[in-house]
């Protein structure tokens, strides 16, 4: 989901190549975009229009699918774990690159439901800023004393070669935080 964003683009076009075998449902919004993508993956890949907002149609969408890979953001904007929940329903192995505390936190709060039902899921498997916000958030939660107040905390996090910049251009090519 979101194969018509960048993210989710790369995302279909790298597991493409990676098993040309694999049959690959590109859900997104933008049906030009989509159904270009598809073409240019070929014939083992197809655009559905999908709207990640609508339980029934990201069910039926889900139905013979075996891994939804959700890309499809912002994460911010989403108050409910709707694509998470579909794939509960149906069965459907799950990743999202969440990159998003308070959704990570929403759907976790689903580990037991896809557990009794045998459904892999795995949140906020984003590299950036995904894996970056939830060390960022548990460093915080640790640094907390025991009646809820912040104890101090520094974090300094630097990479070599300002391999950073390659990574995210909202960091402006800055390599340390």
């Amino acid at each position: 989901l979101g194969g018509t964003g960048r993210v989710g683009g790369s995302t279909a076009t790298a597991l493409s190549k990676l098993r040309p075998d694999l049959n690959i449902l590109i859900g997104g919004r933008n049906r030009e975009k989509g159904e270009s993508l598809a073409s240019e993956l070929g014939e083992q890949s197809e655009f559905v229009k999908i709207d990640t907002g609508n339980a029934a149609m990201l069910e039926k969408a889900l139905e013979d699918v075996d891994l939804v890979v959700h890309t499809a953001g912002p994460f911010q904007r989403e108050a409910e774990c709707t694509v998470l929940q579909a794939a509960i329903s149906t069965k459907t192995a799950y990743i999202d690159v969440c990159d998003d505390m308070d959704y990570s936190w929403r759907a976790k709060a689903f580990h037991e439901e896809a557990k009794a039902q045998g459904v892999p899921a795995i949140t906020t498997a984003g590299i950036y800023p995904g894996v970056s916000n939830v060390m960022a958030a548990e460093l915080v939660n640790a640094a907390r004393s025991e009646d809820g107040e912040p104890e101090r905390l520094r974090l300094w996090w630097c990479w070599p070669n300002n391999i950073g910049d390659k990574f995210s251009a909202s960091w402006g090519g800055c390599n340390c935080i």
